[in-house]
């Protein structure tokens, strides 16, 4: 029988047992955690994503056809298809082009949006991010236009 006053605690056993499992999930999670092209990719997705998204909506908002364009470096924004004239950042000074980081790779492919938000050529589009092991895919539905992962 314990006393009201007795300390209670964790047993060594146990503080060792909690000890071995928080080795064993850093020894599999660390190398991943730290690992710069995950992060890389993960970002580079997500931007990717906002740009394309951003170049739909300013196809809605000016009417315009506006072009998608990737390349081995590059993701840009375009509004026609040779990239002679590009979109400008919402600031308005800077064209619309994202850098694509060392060992990351996307689909090279070229599409535009119609004045309706639409893809052209009408057919759903998928872009594919990889580098960190881990494909990433970008859709874009063929009737609304709509960019989701």
């Amino acid at each position: 029988m314990r006393d009201e006053g007795e300390l209670k605690g964790f047993t060594l056993i146990e503080l060792v047992v909690i000890i071995v499992i928080v080795g064993i999930v850093a020894l599999i999670a660390a190398p991943r955690f730290f690992s710069q092209p995950t992060f890389d990719a993960a970002r580079f997705h997500e931007a990717a994503i906002s740009t394309i998204r951003f170049g739909q909506k300013v196809a809605v908002a000016q009417r315009a056809d506006v072009f998608v364009v990737t390349n081995a470096s590059t993701l840009v924004l375009c509004y026609d298809a040779g990239c002679a004239i590009t979109v400008k950042t919402p600031g308005g000074n800077d064209d619309f082009v994202v850098p694509i980081p060392s060992g990351i790779g996307i689909t090279v492919t070229s599409f535009n949006f119609n004045s309706l938000g639409q893809p052209n050529p009408n057919v759903q589009i998928t872009l594919t991010i990889s580098g960190d092991g881990t494909m990433r895919q970008i859709v874009v539905e063929q009737e609304t236009g709509y960019v989701h992962k």
